[in-house]
C-alpha cells in the first residue's frame, strides 16, 4: 500500500480542482454532509465517476460518493457511522479520500491546500 500512496501523492494535485467543484457541488445540493472521493487503479463500484484512467497502471479513477452511499454497500457498517462522522473533518477545509487497492482501503482527510497521506 505504501507504493500506492505514494503514487496517489505525485498525481493528487492535477485533481484536486475538480474535487473541489464536485465538494461545493454535494454540499451546496444537500446531497450529502459527508462527501467521499474514491480514488482506485480499477474501476470502483462505489459513487458517480469524476474521472475514468485510461491507463490503469499509471493513473486513477476518481468516484464522488458519500457516507450515505459507503453505508448502503456495507463499506462502512451501521455501528461505524458515528465513529465515522466524529473523524470526519469540515468539508470546506478537507477532502475525504477513499484510496482502494483489491484487497485493502485507507481513508484520509487532507487539507484542501496540502498533500494526503503526508504528516500534514
Amino acid at each position: 500500500m505504501k507504493e500506492l500512496v505514494k503514487n496517489f501523492q505525485d498525481h493528487f494535485p492535477r485533481f484536486k480542482d475538480m474535487l473541489l467543484e464536485a465538494q461545493n457541488i454535494i454540499l451546496n445540493s444537500e446531497v450529502s454532509d459527508f462527501p467521499v472521493f474514491v480514488f482506485s487503479k480499477t474501476e470502483p463500484e462505489i459513487g458517480i465517476g469524476l474521472y475514468s484512467s485510461k491507463d490503469f497502471d499509471r493513473d486513477w479513477n476518481v468516484h464522488a460518493s458519500s457516507l450515505e452511499e459507503l453505508v448502503a454497500k456495507n463499506v462502512i457498517v451501521d455501528s461505524k457511522i458515528e465513529e465515522f462522522k466524529d473523524v470526519y473533518k469540515d468539508p470546506s477545509s478537507f477532502f475525504c479520500i477513499l484510496l482502494l487497492d483489491q484487497a485493502n482501503a485507507q481513508f484520509a482527510f487532507p487539507p484542501i491546500n496540502d498533500i494526503p497521506f503526508s504528516d500534514n
